[in-house]
């Protein structure tokens, strides 16, 4: 007998996974991607009163889209138990660790204080965007855009590009990070500690028009890697006595996916010779041996390629870049001249999903083209968007259905193993340290994750080792 929920996760109760229906992801999915309403908003709109007769509607809708619910039945439901499990399971956090690094933070923060009001010479608010517009626009003379509002923009992609002409602005920009990883992630972890000293953070299927998961109360996706405190607020996460971090994360994924999508005959044996995409990249795009290709020149190839997935125009290049526009244009027009089929590709996407109203990812879960009835038009901005969903929403499809594949062969019932987070395309797990253990675990769960779709090129995974979730060393 089929069991009715709007968010099973919420209900978890253990019950096999075939006896249940999600109303909650069965509309996300119906929907195509759309924002989901309430259960009693949705009951409404399909004129029904009860869960069972909602499930039926929507059963219904399913029955015309038979690839659809098949994504529904072997993924997006079978995930429910997993993620139930991981946010049972949480992650240690030392809290006393971590209160270490947020006074080392506010001694940074201080000093970046005191350094940067000496240069402006008078007093100033550092978290005034209308005195620092001002400062940098009629003080340094930085050539800052106005807003629609008449004031000098002093967000990060305006003031960014000017950061290595002026050293202020790359103060400026060390002090908002600083900031923010102080009040947006020290003080919220510390307060997300439960009884037993871990952290059980929410995982989501239904926020991302991509399909990737969303991490909530508190969000552990986002923590940034490149500061170098948030390296050390992500090094008080730290394995219990007796056992290890164990991260299998996949490698340049999306672009392999691109390299899949598009038939790139280039890309394809960049990746099957096992080369560094970026440099191979680099070697066309400058017209050089792929030995000579300098670590500036990989540098860029590397933005371009990131950009191209993520629909970047040149506009954005430029200020990722710190480049005129017509530069970063010439950068794009080489990518495409090297790997033309991309172009085709993404061209003939968009023109099918206009004609039939929706785009793909290579699973068949479905995405809207136009949100709003009447809509005709892609715009620069709803094509950056739909350029990325079939790329970054397959490779969210395929770490699904490697998470199901890794969770009822490996962790299932298993005393050495738990499967901790989901970071996009890392899994982390908390693992016995035990050779054999961990050598077992390794070879499992690296086999399947590279053999969870045939894509077109070979499918790479970095796997890395420690005692903390900050200072992992690679395997």
């Amino acid at each position: 007998m089929q069991s009715n929920f709007w968010d099973w996760k919420a209900h978890y109760d253990h019950q096999p996974v075939e006896t249940v229906f999600d109303c909650l992801i069965a509309e996300f999915l119906l929907s195509q991607g759309k924002s989901v309403p309430s259960q009693e908003l949705a009951q409404h709109l399909y004129g029904v009163q009860t869960l069972d007769e909602l499930a039926a509607k929507q059963l219904a809708k399913f029955q015309q889209l038979p690839t659809l619910y098949a994504y529904f039945t072997s993924l997006e439901l079978p995930m429910i138990p997993v993620l139930w499990q991981m946010e049972q399971t949480g992650i240690f956090l030392d809290v006393p660790c971590l209160q270490q690094v947020a006074t080392e933070m506010d001694v940074a923060v201080t000093e970046l204080e005191q350094s940067m009001k000496k240069t402006v010479g008078f007093e100033i608010n550092l978290k005034s965007t209308v005195q620092i517009g001002t400062f940098l626009a009629e003080k340094l003379m930085v050539p800052l855009q106005k807003t629609k509002t008449g004031k000098y923009a002093t967000n990060e992609t305006e003031i960014s590009q000017y950061a290595e002409q002026f050293p202020f602005i790359q103060s400026l920009l060390q002090y908002r990070e600083l900031t923010k990883l102080r009040s947006t992630y020290v003080e919220t972890l510390i307060e997300a500690v439960a009884e037993d000293g871990r952290i059980h953070t929410r995982y989501t299927q239904v926020a991302a028009q991509t399909g990737r998961l969303s991490s909530s109360a508190p969000n552990l996706q986002n923590i940034p890697v490149s500061a170098g405190f948030g390296q050390k607020i992500k090094s008080c996460f730290k394995a219990a006595k007796g056992k290890v971090f164990l991260s299998f994360d996949y490698s340049q994924q999306e672009l392999r996916i691109l390299a899949h999508l598009s038939k790139e005959a280039a890309l394809i044996k960049a990746f099957q010779e096992k080369k560094d995409v970026h440099t191979a990249t680099a070697a066309q795009i400058f017209s050089v041996k792929y030995e000579d290709v300098t670590k500036e020149q990989r540098m860029i190839a590397k933005t371009i390629n990131f950009g191209v997935v993520y629909g970047m125009s040149s506009f954005g290049l430029s200020a990722q870049l710190h480049i005129p526009v017509d530069a970063a244009q010439q950068f794009i027009t080489s990518f495409y001249t090297t790997y033309p089929n991309i172009r085709k590709y993404f061209e003939q996407y968009l023109t099918e999903g206009k004609m039939t109203g929706f785009v793909e990812t290579i699973l068949g879960r479905r995405r809207a083209v136009f949100e709003q009835a009447g809509h005709t038009t892609i715009d620069n901005s709803l094509r950056r968007v739909l350029i990325n969903y079939p790329i970054q929403g397959s490779a969210a499809d395929l770490m699904k259905k490697a998470v199901i594949t890794i969770h009822q062969q490996v962790v299932e019932n298993n005393p050495d193993c738990a499967l901790l987070l989901q970071i996009h395309d890392d899994l982390v797990f908390e693992v016995t340290d035990n050779a054999q253990v961990i050598e077992d675990l390794t070879v499992k769960v690296k086999k399947m994750m590279c053999e969870v779709y045939p894509l077109a090129v070979p499918i790479e995974v970095d796997i890395k080792i420690g005692k903390n979730w900050g200072e992992m060393t690679r395997i």
